[in-house]
């Protein structure tokens, strides 16, 4: 691999407004980690730019975007860090996931629904799913089963381990969803609030 040829030498400032959201993301993100978010931003600058497709829709990097749209004083002239990717957008999906579950925490419903698109839409096997996104085949295939988490009778009183924690997710600034979800996590669960 040559250095030229890496995704991160290709940065470029492109204008925030320009930027979209894709509807596959599986992130969450609490108010408490935006807020910890914007604050490392405001202190060290951008330290890692936001992937884009060449039309601007968001790879990875939604969160960063939205607090540059909401805080203009962490943008540079309005502008961005990003890097174009040149991906098909079942390979877009499979990395936005691979970056997700990199970082610990995603919406195990949306999950569900982005590989059950790449199975049925795009005609993936289980075997180059569980690949593409780092999962094993059990995995995958319990991703796959309809109504997964209805049909395991799991909801929000369900205890889970220190790996899952049931969550309903906030309110998106694209998309409002009232329906329970689980959240998969790589540290301790937070506390539930009563």
């Amino acid at each position: 691999m040559e250095i030229q040829n890496q995704p991160i030498s290709n940065v470029q400032w492109v204008n925030v407004e320009n930027l979209s959201a894709n509807d596959y993301n599986p992130n969450v993100v609490f108010t408490q980690e935006m807020k910890l978010l914007l604050f490392s931003i405001k202190k060290n600058g951008w330290i890692q730019p936001i992937l884009c497709t060449q039309d601007y829709q968001i790879i990875d990097g939604y969160h960063r975007a939205i607090l540059a749209k909401t805080h203009s004083d962490i943008t540079i002239d309005g502008k961005v860090p990003c890097v174009i990717m040149q991906l098909s957008e079942p390979e877009r999906m499979l990395l936005t996931i691979r970056i997700n579950r990199a970082k610990g925490s995603h919406v195990a419903v949306k999950m569900s629904d982005i590989v059950h698109t790449l199975v049925n839409t795009f005609g993936y096997t289980v075997e180059k799913v569980a690949e593409g996104i780092g999962a094993n085949k059990d995995e995958v295939e319990l991703l796959l089963i309809d109504n997964v988490f209805q049909a395991k009778g799991i909801n929000e009183e369900t205890k889970y381990s220190k790996a899952w924690v049931p969550t309903k997710p906030a309110v998106n600034n694209t998309k409002a969803k009232a329906k329970t979800s689980a959240t998969r996590k790589s540290k301790a669960p937070a506390s539930k609030k009563k």
